[in-house]
């Protein structure tokens, strides 16, 4: 299964957004009034810093959320609550401080299909993009009006109120003024302070994920017209080539978070050489010939960036073949840790800690050795102090080489 995640931006795509809204609010919650049109659109969904996401399972529309930039209309949460005097304690802040003038953004219009609000990968799926705009863009603070229904999954994002219930006349729930900074929404959306790299700059304004179920292929050797690149969020990717026997195949690397992939065919129109399948839950960022190639004319560094990062894999192209030649089977699950080590990101309310979502079943799939001989190395680097080690999890405590 893969569902992706990305900024409406043609008619079809802004219709099913409206579409959708229509279904949760009106025909689900009764939250607003029907309407001829079945959908629910407002004057800020045509506003230039006006951000529709949408998240598609197949063809099916299953999520949507908004992200409005500060203007001269400022945002739609305004027409609910009057947020100028908090607006105005967040400019004295700032200037008391030294720091630019605080911009504000409105995330609202969260709808998702009743079928798939046990995703929680969708959930943070559609933070995460709204996130990375809101970066972007330059955003320093987040305010909306949150459904008394929902208030607590507010909170736990990191939202605090403002101030008491409010009830529009076009809404018929208890609506609650709500605010939080744009660093502690990120926080809770990436599970933890967000690192940065080149990569992720590279990605920053194509505004698409791609979130696949283990055993997915991404894409297949010999296919055709490949136009996307793709980073890795979360998860594990398999790379492998076809052998000359019939149904057999060479794996040939396992790239964790943090590393690219599929980026041969930004330069060429060749068809792809090799097969990339997810070896657990993966979240990727898109990144799409055209839009590549749009940024690299505005910007030449872009080029340089990715030819950087293919010269680095294929000096680990050699490491990896001499790890899956010659060493041991402790040395090869040393090898993967210290892989895991290097994309751990750091926790929350533990940042001197990194940690990885990521069991000993999927450790073991990663490192190609089996379940109990995995484990047990695992579980030995936990007694030894090395790290720590959960069900789902595992956390490093000493900086990655």
């Amino acid at each position: 299964m893969s569902i992706k995640v990305k900024v409406a931006t043609t008619p079809v795509e802004l219709n099913h957004v409206y579409q959708l809204r229509y279904r949760v609010y009106v025909e689900e919650y009764a939250y607003m009034q029907a309407n001829p049109q079945q959908i629910i659109m407002d004057m800020f969904d045509g506003m230039p810093d006006s951000y529709n996401i949408i998240a598609y399972d197949g063809e099916i529309p299953v999520g949507t959320i908004r992200v409005v930039i500060d203007g001269a209309l400022r945002l739609p949460a305004d027409q609910m609550y009057d947020f100028n005097q908090y607006r105005m304690q967040l400019i004295e802040q700032a200037q008391s401080q030294g720091l630019p003038h605080p911009l504000l953004a409105n995330s609202g219009m969260f709808a998702i299909d009743a079928r798939w609000r046990n995703r929680r990968d969708l959930f943070r799926a559609l933070f995460k993009l709204s996130c990375d705009i809101g970066e972007v863009k330059g955003v320093t603070d987040i305010i909306t009006t949150a459904n008394i229904e929902t208030l607590a999954l507010y909170k736990r994002m990191g939202l605090k109120a403002l101030g008491a219930q409010i009830r529009h006349e076009h809404i018929s729930v208890s609506m609650v003024p709500m605010h939080c900074t744009m660093e502690q929404i990120t926080q809770w959306a990436f599970g933890g302070a967000r690192t940065h790299s080149k990569l992720t700059e590279l990605f920053s304004q194509c505004y698409e994920y791609l979130l696949v179920s283990a055993g997915t292929p991404i894409f297949n050797a010999a296919d055709e017209n490949a136009n996307e690149a793709y980073l890795i969020s979360s998860g594990a990717i398999s790379i492998a080539m076809d052998t000359t026997t019939e149904q057999q195949s060479f794996d040939l690397a396992t790239l964790t978070a943090g590393e690219l992939f599929g980026e041969s065919c930004l330069f060429d129109e060749q068809a792809r050489t090799v097969n990339a399948t997810a070896i657990v839950n993966t979240d990727l960022l898109v990144l799409k010939k055209q839009d590549f190639w749009h940024q690299v004319n505005q910007d030449q560094s872009y080029m340089k960036v990715v030819l950087q990062v293919m010269e680095q894999k294929l000096r680990d192209v050699g490491r990896r073949a001499l790890i899956y030649a010659h060493a041991s089977r402790e040395e090869r699950l040393a090898f993967f840790l210290e892989q895991l080590a290097k994309t751990a990101q750091p926790m929350l309310r533990k940042p001197h800690q990194r940690v990885v979502r990521m069991g000993g079943h999927a450790f073991s799939v990663i490192s190609g050795i089996k379940r109990d001989e995995s484990q047990a190395f695992l579980e030995r680097q936990a007694q030894a102090g090395c790290i720590g080690l959960t069900e789902n999890s595992i956390v490093f405590y000493s900086e990655a080489r």
